[in-house]
């Protein structure tokens, strides 16, 4: 923040002792014991015609800035009244002259903007900053994912994908391959432990009470009469599934947790013995896979489980980029960093970028220029007349105090020159 100067009192200190002076050597002359004494008239002439300067120079450094006495002097008040005609020459002067497209065009030339960035991107508080408005953007795309046309695209992109999965000899070797990898156990186990989970569930219950109440009128409609009446028991049917649900959710977790577990080696034999075939190209192989892959598209409810993972990769999305010092923004910036870096690492890559950029402000120039004249007018037009007379004054007013006191010296000693002179001259 520019501090205002203080006043200075230098010049009106200099003519009050002008006026003091030649009040004196008058006094003096007149009466006391140095009246008559040639050298007190000479000095006497001095300080008048220092007088005469110092009156002079604070006419016209006043004359500048204002009406002398308040009088309205002709040629007077300079600054207020030639204040617009003083505008368009300090506009023509910056736009012109000191900020002109040649003057700005030659200093592009004399500077490497690649180099600018490379040293800007040094700090890495400054690559956070351009980061930032790339994870917002990111942020922005992130929440997109929950448009109802997203999951309709992710569902359809699933099922188009299931369609068209290859079922060949070559996806049953990369069954075999699959399950003979060391990740085949653990794909198992949570298999294993999702059905488990399945078969505890209340839904699960109320299905197959459901399946159980239609098996009942499918054998009564066949004129079976014992066995739909134990079925529709409802005592019965409570006593069944909870004994299935049991046991399977037993068995399914036992056959997770231990490698040597019946069902474990049984449903991995049959997988294992599925894919070989498949690899052989058994034609029942292949049909039967066929037929998986439909009855999985017919049933396959894609949708709900699209939803909910694209709305927790939304909320783990926007979790992430919220915070700069995430693993994700950490990612962002570093590649922005590094990917700049690489391209201005290259001595072509970064002439070209220099030429760029020197062209584009160019082109900038030549269609802008004007708007530094608009804002420097702006700025100038905005300040009250009394405003800009202060603050010019506050400004240069210690070197105009200055004027004033050469005019009071310059005169008194032109003033001696010249009374020295006459009396020389008789």
């Amino acid at each position: 923040m520019s501090r205002t100067p203080r006043r200075s009192r230098i010049g009106g200190v200099s003519l009050g002792a002008a006026v003091a002076g030649a009040a004196a050597c008058h006094a003096a002359s007149a009466v006391g014991p140095l009246a008559g004494a040639t050298w007190v008239r000479l000095v006497g002439a001095g300080f008048e015609a220092a007088v005469v300067g110092g009156l002079a120079d604070w006419f016209a450094v006043t004359a500048l800035f204002r009406h002398p006495l308040g009088l309205p002097i002709p040629h007077t008040a300079i600054i207020p009244t030639r204040r617009a005609r003083i505008t368009e020459g300090i506009v023509a002067m910056v736009e012109q002259d000191w900020l002109s497209p040649d003057v700005i065009g030659a200093r592009l030339d004399r500077i490497a903007p690649s180099a600018l960035v490379v040293d800007w991107l040094r700090d890495p508080a400054h690559v956070e900053r351009i980061g930032a408005p790339v994870r917002d953007l990111l942020a922005g795309l992130a929440r997109v994912l929950t448009e109802p046309e997203v999951a309709e695209f992710a569902d359809r992109a699933i099922h188009g994908a299931l369609a068209e999965l290859p079922l060949d000899a070559t996806a049953g070797r990369w069954l075999a391959g699959a399950l003979s990898s060391d990740a085949a156990g653990p794909a198992f186990d949570a298999f294993a432990t999702s059905l488990a989970n399945l078969a505890e569930r209340e839904r699960t219950a109320a299905e197959l009470h459901w399946w159980l109440d239609r098996s009942a009128r499918t054998l009564e409609e066949a004129g079976k009469r014992l066995v739909p009446f134990v079925l529709r028991r409802k005592v019965v049917q409570r006593k069944l599934i909870e004994a299935a649900c049991g046991y399977a959710s037993t068995e399914l977790r036992a056959a997770a947790a231990d490698p040597a577990h019946p069902l474990r080696r049984t449903v991995l034999g049959a997988l294992r013995r599925f894919a070989d075939r498949l690899a052989a190209g058994d034609p029942r192989a292949l049909e039967q896979a066929d037929r998986i892959r439909a009855a999985l598209l017919e049933s396959l409810e894609a949708g709900p489980v699209v939803r909910r993972t694209l709305e927790r990769l939304r909320t783990e999305l926007e979790a992430e980029l919220a915070s700069p010092a995430s693993p994700l923004s950490t990612l962002i910036d570093r590649r922005l960093r590094s990917g700049v870096l690489d391209v201005l690492d290259d001595p072509e890559r970064r002439a070209t970028f220099d030429r760029w950029v020197r062209a584009t402000a160019r082109d900038l120039l030549a269609r802008h220029h004007h708007q530094i004249g608009i804002t420097v007018r702006e700025n100038l037009d905005a300040l009250e007349t009394e405003t800009l007379v202060a603050r010019i004054e506050d400004r240069v007013g210690a070197d105009l105090q200055y004027i004033r006191l050469n005019g009071a010296v310059v005169g008194g000693l032109v003033g001696l020159a010249l009374a020295v002179g006459r009396w020389l001259l008789g």
